[in-house]
């Protein structure tokens, strides 16, 4: 018995040793996750201060509180927050402290500056009127620098560091309380913060709201078309698309190798945006600007070179695709020319209201808005003058670079691709954010390589009252560009923008009107009906009747006009524009227009032209089709029910559309199509071949219960009986 009783107490003493043991490992191994992170995030943050900036900020250092005297510690201004000033300071204090080769390395004077300014901070805790510096900037920095101000030769008094954790887990803001990138950057917060105090739970929430984001929604963030929604239903791959990139592809880098890893689903959805939309918007280091949100009144803003970053993490994170983020960097970075290794592509942002046609020689874009969208916001005094920049807006870009910093001195009324009234005075959209459109009919229709997309623009808002039926036709060497029904009750004239882009310096711009060719030197002009229009390589073709205008000029302006946060400092910049203009109240105007990219000589133009490859067979308030000989390809947008007749094809729909009918053989076709109105209603359509097909051949498009996919494109295999 008493043998007994000794083994008992002797696999007791075992088991508890043994559980202890099992315990003490993984506090362990949860300490060291804590270590790795915080070590890979002040790597990431790495930075050696120049000591004339820090000797800079020292000189409005006061040694009495730890303020700075030109720092205006009440001011709550919605941008460019003034008070943040004393952070950055601080920061780089820090970074200097803690760096082996700053000349202040161990300085115990800016020690001390530092644990002053922190109590400072704390005590006169200054609030801004715009939530996003009290809820992120102001946190994030404070918690980067806590982070690496634990590398020191001091450490700050824990209690100061303490009482500054709770401020910014009290004033920071929930995560799972927002949306898109919003959320992800309070999460980040939160994720420092919890590396500090070493809480477990706080970290596993703060990432879980790192990579909830990461899925398909209907709401703000990635959507079902993969496109990226901000501020409701506005078209936001620029601007807060950079945002959440930059978040979520940081955490990762920081998590790779633990067990907090980003799921591989999940990867897998960031890295196919990040392929297939967000860098296929930037053309060479530079991004389209109508994706960039109220973002594009700000200086430099489409320069994209520093988004090389989210690339090569994404080389380290997902090796199955590095080759693509490899050539992505050599692009961004300079080192390739725009064109490096972009393979063809169309794709229509069903979702978006947005269309993005890619060819190696070129990039072009559409933004439309409708009433499932919102307009482009000016919020926070930004973006001051865009409100056309949604109505059927185009980017024409080769370089990338043609429209960088161009935004001051642009005619606001001019923006490529819209049709207008040429307005002194740009309106304000009803409300500065989430404005939705007014119509119901935008969408397009693509096959993955071409596409049709299609406009019904009516806008009876402030002193604009003007519409227009817009179609854009995409193949390989062109986009098509129609309009028709182009009516307005405003007593402005009516112009169709075609491109207002930076003038090219190296290559003269050419006219061809009624066969004489001549140089566009300084100044603008009018042309009736001219063949051809050549700039920067791009010809514009004209096969109607047109009052075309054209000018080569000097353009001035200001940021501050379109930001008032910008500087008031007047720029100049040589500006090519061209349009259409149709005149003051016209009444069932058109227009017609090729965008050949590529053509850097007359003779390619000419060249070009006798082929003949594409026909305008209809360009009515009813029906716009184009024809694609060489690629056997028919475009066609049906605004209502009704029917195309031509001798070689005859195709008649129930409903309004958009299709594509590509010819594979003499009895066989495909057809695409898609619902701009996105209606939920099936559509039938009724295709015959004349002298190839027998008999009509009826298709009835299921578009019924299609959900937040109605806007999609349906495809449709079609063989014909014989003769």
């Amino acid at each position: 018995m008493k043998k007994h009783i000794l083994t008992i107490i002797f696999f007791t003493f075992i088991m508890c040793t043994s559980t202890h043991i099992n315990l003490h490992a993984t506090s362990q191994v949860q300490n060291n996750d804590f270590q790795l992170l915080m070590e890979k995030i002040r790597q990431d943050f790495a930075i050696n201060p120049p000591a004339e900036e820090i000797e800079e900020a020292l000189a409005t250092y006061n040694e009495a509180d730890g303020s700075f005297t030109d720092v205006d510690y009440a001011s709550i201004q919605r941008t460019n927050w003034p008070p943040l000033t004393h952070v950055d300071r601080l920061y780089d204090f820090a970074f200097a402290y803690t760096t082996p080769e700053n000349k202040y390395y161990k300085d115990e004077k800016l020690f001390t500056r530092i644990v002053k300014g922190l109590e400072y901070w704390y005590e006169r805790n200054p609030w801004c009127h715009n939530w996003w510096y009290n809820q992120i900037a102001e946190p994030q920095r404070l918690g980067v620098m806590l982070i690496q101000l634990r590398t020191g030769n001091k450490r700050i008094p824990a209690e100061l560091e303490s009482k500054t954790l709770e401020r910014i887990k009290k004033d920071g803001g929930d995560p799972a309380k927002w949306t898109g990138a919003n959320r992800t950057d309070i999460a980040l917060h939160w994720i420092y913060r919890a590396c500090l105090s070493q809480n477990e739970t706080d970290l596993e929430t703060a990432l879980e709201n790192v990579y909830n984001p990461i899925v398909y929604t209907t709401k703000e963030g990635f959507q079902h078309d993969n496109s990226y929604f901000q501020h409701g239903q506005q078209l936001y791959i620029g601007g807060y698309g950079d945002e959440i990139l930059k978040g979520i592809t940081q955490v990762a880098m920081y998590t790779r190798g633990t067990r907090y890893a980003i799921p591989q689903e999940k990867l897998a959805l960031l890295s196919k945006f990040m392929r297939e939309t967000y860098y296929p918007t930037i053309r060479g280091q530079y991004m389209l600007f109508d994706v960039l949100g109220r973002g594009v009144s700000r200086p430099k803003v489409t320069d994209k070179s520093h988004t090389a970053l989210f690339a090569r993490r994404m080389v380290e994170l997902d090796g199955a695709h590095a080759d693509e983020f490899k050539a992505i960097i050599a692009r961004l970075e300079g080192k390739q020319p725009a064109e490096y290794k972009l393979k063809s592509g169309h794709t229509h942002y069903f979702r978006g209201d947005y269309t993005l046609h890619i060819r190696p020689g070129y990039t072009f874009d559409v933004r439309m808005v409708s009433t499932r969208t919102a307009r482009c916001e000016y919020g926070n005094g930004e973006n001051l003058k865009t409100y056309f920049m949604s109505d059927g807006c185009t980017n024409i870009v080769t370089a990338g670079n043609e429209y960088a910093g161009i935004f001051p001195v642009w005619n606001w009324a001019r923006i490529p691709g819209v049709t207008a009234p040429q307005l002194q005075e740009i309106p304000k959209a009803a409300s500065d954010w989430q404005t939705p459109g007014t119509s119901t009919f935008a969408g397009g229709v693509s096959d993955s390589l071409y596409g049709v997309s299609a406009y019904s623009y009516i806008d009876t808002y402030d002193s604009i009252h003007t519409g227009a039926r817009k179609a854009w036709f995409f193949f390989d060497e062109e986009v098509v560009c129609l309009g028709a029904d182009i009516h307005s009750a405003s007593d402005k004239e009516i112009n169709t923008s075609i491109n207002q882009c930076l003038s090219a310096r190296e290559k003269k711009a050419i006219v061809c009107s009624k066969g004489k060719r001549s140089i566009l030197e300084e100044g603008s002009l009018s042309y009736n009906s001219p063949e051809w229009i050549l700039h920067d390589g791009v010809a514009y073709l004209f096969p109607e009747k047109a009052d075309v205008f054209v000018s080569k000029q000097t353009q001035s302006g200001n940021w501050y006009d379109i930001n008032r946060t910008a500087t008031k400092e007047m720029q100049q910049k040589e500006v090519f524009t061209l349009g259409i203009n149709h005149g003051t109240q016209p009444s069932d105007a058109t227009y017609a227009y090729l965008v050949v990219p590529g053509k850097d000589t007359p003779k390619a133009i000419n060249k070009y032209r006798k082929k003949g490859n594409i026909e305008i067979a209809a360009n009515t308030a009813d029906v716009q089709v184009v024809r694609n000989k060489d690629l056997g390809i028919w475009g066609m947008v049906f605004y209502n029910a009704g029917e195309f007749k031509h001798r070689d094809i005859q195709v008649a729909v129930d409903k309004a559309c958009v299709l594509m009918i590509k010819e594979n053989g003499p009895h066989t076709a495909a057809l695409h199509i898609a619902d701009p109105g996105q209606t939920e209603a099936d559509i039938q359509v009724s295709l015959t071949l004349p002298g190839r097909s027998k008999a009509p051949q009826t298709i009835l498009c299921s578009f019924k219960d299609s959900g937040i996919y109605a806007g999609a494109t349906k495809a449709y295999d079609i063989r014909f009986k014989k003769y």
